[in-house]
């Protein structure tokens, strides 16, 4: 039985074609139309046209302006191949589908998304589980070139082809570069790609077949596509969101093997599915890159701002030893030498600090005294706190045991201890460390009768580079101390009223217990099993 199709040349390079069948398709204005011609020449349901029997057929609905045929106006009348159909401004030809006279075929980007939705409502038929497939696809791989090569495969599964390629548009070069490749009996790695076809399709944005490239008067002499005496081809453009992502291109080989419409519907279909998997991927790495950068610049910002700062103390301290040099006057050196010492501790603490925060680790918990920890806390602060006239208090009501890494607790108190005699600096005051054993864990309690915290820093406070010391602070304590915290498994809070004080809560949970595995009689588990012994 022969077929039919009705080609809408809506210019010299763009084309759309509609299988002529015995239901029909309706061609007006009016969006409610199988072809919509958005022009006030066109009647809103302007014409009808369908196969009666063996024949197609085309019917002016009454329209103001009329149906011409081949330049006749025509009420009702049979159609054959190549008679042109004019309505208003709009031209169409009639063309048979025999595979021997349809030589190419063009789906433009406008009707490939009610392309797509029209598979996906087909009730039945081969098309929509491939198409149901692709999608699932996206839910499930999410390596780019690893879901691109599963697409291919989908495809060679649905499809008579020889050899496929997934091509991604490189925005720095405006290049394709290929992505995903697959061939049938491992023909063809040599990448005989048409360019002309690729090229004809990022530019139209319109998915195009060919079934005899040979004769095909688009492709040059040069085209690898005629080079490797390939027949049938397919390419069709993965779909951005403002311009084209990438193209699939399948091609027949040299085997004779024939593409049909139905072929490059689906292969459109699933190109739009794709498109949306390319383009996400795209935004996601662009998305990284920016948030890699923003980071990079905030901690070079931090960094080089608390470096800053360093420096500056140490130069004052540097300048009262080169005074006591030159005037021979130890009171100088008393001056000088603990602002060094300062800029050494800050030195040594921002190192620490960001060792801590750059890298990932698993605690190694063990019992561990808290009295013990805030003890030496304490002694290490002791002198400077003496100096700015901040006490101590600290009495606690029994021992508080701990399973926790003792060195990374002990740099949390290091640092609440720390900020809470800084808080203390101008008028003194006083900083209390309390402890508790909780039933699922213990407390630590940081706490001083400082100048307290500003409300809109509050909420900040635990942010990398965020400090409410202002250019005596580094902004990351708080950052690590957290982050030691929630590596125990554990969480850290503050609360804060300016002028009077603050205090800062740390909760540090139980290990679980180790899980044991039923073992037989006579049998050992791992921890029983005595050691191996030496040879």
């Amino acid at each position: 039985m022969p077929e039919y199709d009705l080609v809408y040349e809506k210019s010299a390079d763009s084309s759309e074609r509609y299988r002529i069948s015995a239901e029909g398709f309706f061609i007006g204005r009016n969006p409610d139309n199988h072809i919509t011609i958005p022009d006030n020449r066109i009647s809103r349901r302007h014409a009808r046209i369908w196969l009666e029997g063996t024949t197609p057929c085309v019917e002016d609905l009454d329209s103001r302006n009329g149906v011409a045929l081949n330049g006749q106006m025509v009420k009702r009348a049979a159609l054959c191949p190549g008679d042109v159909l004019t309505l208003g401004v709009a031209v169409f030809r009639v063309r048979s589908c025999n595979m021997s006279t349809l030589s190419h075929a063009v789906i433009s980007q406008e009707n490939a998304a009610d392309l797509q939705k029209a598979i996906m409502s087909e009730a039945s038929g081969a098309r929509l589980p491939v198409l149901y497939q692709a999608a699932q696809l996206l839910g499930t791989v999410f390596d780019l070139d690893e879901l691109l090569n599963k697409i291919l495969a989908l495809i060679f599964e649905a499809l008579p082809v020889s050899r496929g390629f997934v091509l991604i548009l490189n925005k720095a070069t405006g290049e394709p570069e290929i992505h995903a490749h697959l061939s049938r009996d491992g023909v063809g790695n040599d990448l005989p790609l048409s360019r002309t076809l690729i090229q004809h399709v990022y530019d139209h944005r319109e998915a195009m077949l060919t079934l005899d490239a040979q004769e095909d008067s688009r492709f040059t002499a040069t085209d690898s596509i005629m080079g490797h005496e390939i027949h049938a081809a397919m390419c069709a453009p993965l779909p951005g969101h403002d311009s084209v992502a990438g193209a699939i291109y399948v091609d027949s080989g040299n085997t004779g093997r024939a593409f049909g419409a139905d072929d490059l519907g689906l292969l459109t279909a699933i190109a739009q599915v794709v498109g949306v998997a390319v383009e996400n991927a795209r935004l996601y790495r662009e998305n990284v890159e920016r948030a890699r950068l923003a980071a990079i610049g905030q901690a070079t910002a931090g960094i080089g701002h608390c470096i800053k700062n360093i420096l500056t103390g140490i130069r004052g301290g540097s300048e009262y030893i080169s005074m006591a040099l030159a005037n021979n006057e130890l009171r100088y050196v008393e001056k000088g030498l603990p602002i060094l010492s300062r800029a050494v501790e800050r030195v040594d603490m921002l190192v620490m600090n960001m060792m801590t925060f750059s890298k990932q680790r698993t605690p190694e918990r063990f019992p561990q005294s808290l009295n013990a920890l805030v003890k030496d806390v304490f002694e290490v602060n002791r002198t400077r706190a003496e100096k700015l006239h901040v006490e101590f208090e600290f009495a606690p009501e029994s021992e508080v045991v701990a399973p926790v890494d003792g060195r990374e607790i002990y740099r949390v108190l290091l640092n609440l201890v720390t900020n809470a005699i800084d808080a203390c600096e101008q008028k003194g005051g006083t900083v209390t460390v309390r402890l508790a054993t909780e039933e699922n864990g213990a407390r630590i309690e940081v706490s001083d009768t400082g100048a307290g915290i500003a409300p809109e820093i509050l909420p900040h406070l635990f942010n990398a580079f965020v400090s409410s010391k202002g250019s005596a602070g580094t902004g990351l304590g708080l950052a690590c101390s957290q982050k030691i915290v929630q590596e125990h498994g554990g969480s850290i809070e503050a609360e804060s009223t300016p002028g009077h004080g603050a205090t800062f809560r740390v909760f540090l949970p139980k290990l679980e217990p180790p899980q044991v595995t039923a073992v037989g009689r006579g049998e050992r588990t791992k921890a029983e099993e005595p050691p191996t012994p030496m040879v």
